[in-house]
This record gives C-alpha cells, structure tokens and sequence, in this order.
C-alpha cells in the first residue's frame, strides 16, 4: 500500500531590488517635498516650508518603500547593533579628515568663506529654536536612515547582480549626484565642484560598510556621525558661525 507523501509549504520567495523601483522610492521623496512643502506657504512662514519639506521628503520614501516590502522585496539588512555605535566616531572623523582634504579648493571657490553644505545652510537660516531642533534630527537621524535605505539597501543591493565592485561605485556616484540638486544656485558649480567628491567618497565608503557587515547599521550610524558635526554648529552663535564657516 503507497504511504501518503506529506507536502511542506515552501515559504515564498523574496523578490529581489530593481533600479526601478529605487527611482520609484526617490522621486516618490521628490514629490512628497513639492506637495507639502508648497502647501505650508499658506503659513507664509520659510521654517513651515522647511519643516514641511522635509516631512514630505521622508514621508514619501519610506512609505513608497514600506509598500514594497510589504509586497515581498527581499530584506535590506535593516538591523543596528550595539557595537555599530563606534561608527558614530568614525563619521565624526570622517568629516574632520574630508574638511581637512578639500579645505585649498574649498578656500579658492569660496574666499569669501560662504559654505556649500546643505546642512549648515538649513541651520543658518533656521529662524527659531525648534526650527534648529529639527534640522539637528533631520540630519542626524532621518536623513541617515532614509538614505540608507535607499542607496545602500535598495541600489546597492539591485546593482550588485553586475558585481559589488560595480554596485559600489555607481551607487556612490548616484549618491552624490542626488546630493547636487540641494545646492545654492547663486554658487553651483563652486558648490558642486567642493561637494559631488566629498559626497563620493562617502558613497564608497558606506556602500564598502555595508558590504562588509551585509546589515545598514553600520553605515546608518557612519552616516549620522559624518552629518553630526556640521549639525553642531547650531550649538555656535551665528555672529561666531559666519566668521568659522
């Protein structure tokens, strides 16, 4: 008599990353700070609008990537251990040594000592204490986090089918180049000539963490730890801040 054969339920298989989607993710960011953003101008307020922006910017690209994985795209790593915190330190020197290595051409594009980072300049023209807050936050924990998703966990992982080598030099140049379109238009090409390769650099070195470890931890708290000390500055009077940046 044959014996009865006893199915096991394979559990389904998660589908991999595409390019695609990544752009999906993005530009969902990119829509997501339109909207609210324009929508705060009724507050006739720039903080609201950069509050808002911001709001919409992570909004969008964490809920267009949760809907991805909630219909089965493979994990991303998304997991911080206690000994990932020594990263911290190591993004803070980071920072120092890439200051440090374009500081000629930063001074020859900038005599005036004007800044091309981002974040400063968010800081900077931050009206009021909350405003500050949130912008510190911003840069030190959903920006990293955000980003790291995306470019580490979503690009990397999609490109990495080409090989790692390939996916961590590209995802790093895409990196840097999402990172031009926030700068000053008065200086653009200044400002782009001082960032795109600083940026780069750090595209490659969280791409080549996260690689390393296979989690985002690592590079997650890299990532804050690089934005940490220019997120510092809000604790400089601005009188003090114009003559140091």
């Amino acid at each position: 008599m044959e014996q009865p054969i006893a199915v096991v339920g394979c559990a389904p298989v998660a589908r991999p990353w595409t390019v695609r989607e990544f752009m999906v993710i993005w530009l969902a960011g990119v829509v997501g700070t339109v909207v609210l953003g324009s929508a705060a101008l009724v507050f006739g307020n720039d903080d609201m609008v950069v509050l808002f922006g911001l709001a919409g910017q992570y909004l969008g690209n964490l809920g267009v990537f949760w809907l991805y994985r909630r219909e089965g795209r493979e994990d991303v790593g998304f997991r911080v251990e206690g000994s990932d915190f020594v990263y911290v330190g190591l993004g803070v020197i980071f920072q120092i040594a890439i200051a440090l290595l374009f500081l000629p051409l930063t001074r020859l594009l900038f005599p005036e000592g004007e800044t091309a980072q981002e974040v400063v300049d968010m800081i900077t023209e931050a009206t009021s204490l909350g405003m500050k807050l949130t912008v510190l936050l911003a840069a030190v924990l959903f920006a990293p986090v955000t980003e790291e998703l995306m470019f580490r966990g979503v690009l990397l992982k999609a490109l990495e089918r080409r090989g790692r080598r390939f996916a961590l030099m590209v995802s790093a140049l895409v990196f840097a180049a999402a990172h031009l379109l926030g700068l000053d238009t008065t200086a653009y090409w200044q400002s782009a000539v001082v960032v795109l390769p600083q940026v780069f650099l750090l595209g490659l070195v969280l791409a080549w963490v996260t690689q390393r470890s296979g989690r985002l931890g690592p590079a997650i708290l890299l990532h804050s730890g690089f934005n940490l000390l220019a997120a510092l500055l809000l604790l400089i009077p601005p009188d003090l801040l114009e003559q140091v940046v």
